[in-house]
């Protein structure tokens, strides 16, 4: 594979994660909808130590390069769709209109009915 097909493919997974992020955003309650956005950071992290890494071991070849960006594009996204699905799971009973342990929980000094 050439390099111009490693960084678009590259590229690619990274807008795929975007995308993933605004549909599952779109359709988490409306408190929880920021919450998708720190996927994308986490991705974007896992992506930036890849490269990091990738480049002090990487030879000065562009092709080395395209590699890196390439891996570290990837793992960025498995990172975003894998704290995606924590962030599903974590909001199912939202989602599913049961009461919540935040929502359920007493407050300081209130008193639990029986």
């Amino acid at each position: 594979m050439d390099v111009e097909t490693k960084m678009t493919l590259a590229l690619a997974l990274v807008g795929i994660g975007a995308v993933a992020t605004g549909m599952l955003g779109i359709v988490l309650p409306s408190g929880e909808r920021i919450a998708a956005g720190l996927a994308l950071v986490v991705g974007a992290g896992i992506g930036v130590v890849a490269i990091a890494i990738g480049t002090q071991i990487a030879n000065d070849a562009p092709e080395s390069y395209a590699n890196v960006f390439l891996v570290a594009a990837a793992l960025g996204l498995l990172g975003t769709l894998v704290s995606l699905g924590l962030l599903w799971r974590r909001t199912a009973p939202e989602r599913s209109g049961a009461p919540s342990a935040r929502a359920s929980a007493a407050r300081p000094g209130e008193r639990q009915p029986p």
